[in-house]
């Protein structure tokens, strides 16, 4: 009889630990990579001199099983002239949650720009932006400054 209780109690107990390991058997998140690099190229436009300008960006996006998505992205642009060179820094996220996709959530630094190692520009935080609307939306604006001027930090 005991063997009897063993043999219908264990598909019981089978099932049981398939239902309680299902939610752990989820599909990993799809991950995608880009590197991409621009230049180096000549900027003869902006400035009444020439300057070299160099653009790397590498995207990392993350698609959920549920439909989020997160894109994490380092943008770097290096800009020299007359012996000086700035670097500009970027690196964010954007989350994207399947319930509300056009409302992107942006994280991090946005714009940070060194001359030779010393911050001249700085801005990051969180905003909302929304693509109906295509407004940025900030939930704890600060001071607003203009950025740098480029031909004046790479001029003679």
């Amino acid at each position: 009889m005991r063997r009897l209780t063993y043999l219908l109690l264990l598909p019981v107990l089978v099932a049981v630990v398939l239902v309680a390991a299902a939610p752990a058997a989820a599909d990993a998140p799809t991950i995608e990579r880009s590197s991409v690099i621009f230049g180096p190229f000549v900027d003869d436009e902006t400035c009444a001199f020439r300057f070299s300008v160099t653009v790397e960006r590498t995207r990392t996006t993350i698609y959920y099983e549920n439909g989020d998505i997160k894109r994490h992205t380092d943008l770097i642009v290096t800009a020299s002239a007359n012996g000086k060179t700035v670097i500009q820094r970027n690196s964010y996220n954007v989350f994207i949650d399947a319930d509300s996709p056009t409302q992107w959530v942006i994280a991090g630094v946005f714009e940070k720009a060194q001359l030779h190692g010393r911050t001249v520009w700085l801005e990051s935080g969180r905003l909302v932006y929304d693509l109906e609307r295509d407004q940025v939306i900030d939930a704890h604006p600060g001071p607003l400054a203009e950025p740098p001027d480029i031909c004046r930090l790479l001029g003679p």
